[in-house]
């Protein structure tokens, strides 16, 4: 009889942890509904305005430069990003530079982490591999002061100051990597 009620028991905990596991999984997916099942209610894009970027730290090897590109919630209620922001240009005089972006692996990153959604609960950060060729000084460089950055999904920048700027870049081609869930470093 003791045995019969320990497995009943175990069981019913396994039953009782599967259950609070799946509405936690629901809650994490957007959130649920008043009957227990998830509801496709998804947590909204990170705007513009509930964001801030920076550039982080200094890659450079061969002619190819690079830096960590973060992007915080600085809103007070969560948000959420997927996939590659957009990124433009700007000179000195916040007018606009030449650019081409190519999403995927970067010089320094390779391969690419690949799209996942990302929610970001308030003061926590996504970041991406942002990588140019450095410039040669002809005229097909771009000379840019400040990066411009949009959260995926979403028309609006983020202005960045670009390190050591203004920097050359060869035909204005900037690379990125998908935003992931940044992990903290050092520097």
């Amino acid at each position: 009889m003791i045995k019969h009620t320990r497995i009943a028991a175990l069981a019913g905990a396994a039953a009782l942890a599967l259950t609070g596991g799946t509405a936690a999984l629901a809650s994490q997916a957007g959130s649920t509904s008043p009957h227990g099942s998830a509801a496709t209610v998804r947590t909204p894009h990170c705007t513009a305005k509930e964001m801030s970027g920076g550039l982080h730290g200094f890659q450079a090897d061969l002619g190819n430069r690079g830096f960590i590109l973060t992007l915080t919630n600085t809103s007070n209620h969560s948000c959420s990003v997927d996939g590659y922001a957009g990124l433009k240009l700007e000179n000195a005089a916040h007018h606009p530079v030449h650019s081409s972006t190519h999403p995927g692996g970067t010089y320094f990153i390779y391969p690419d982490p690949r799209p996942r959604l990302i929610v970001l609960s308030p003061g926590e950060t996504a970041s991406a591999d942002f990588a140019y060729f450095s410039g040669t000084g002809g005229s097909t460089d771009s000379v840019a002061t400040y990066l411009l950055v949009a959260p995926p999904g979403t028309k609006r920048y983020v202005t960045v100051p670009i390190p050591g700027a203004p920097v050359r870049i060869y035909l204005g081609s900037l690379n990125e990597t998908a935003l992931e869930r940044h992990t903290p470093y050092n520097t």
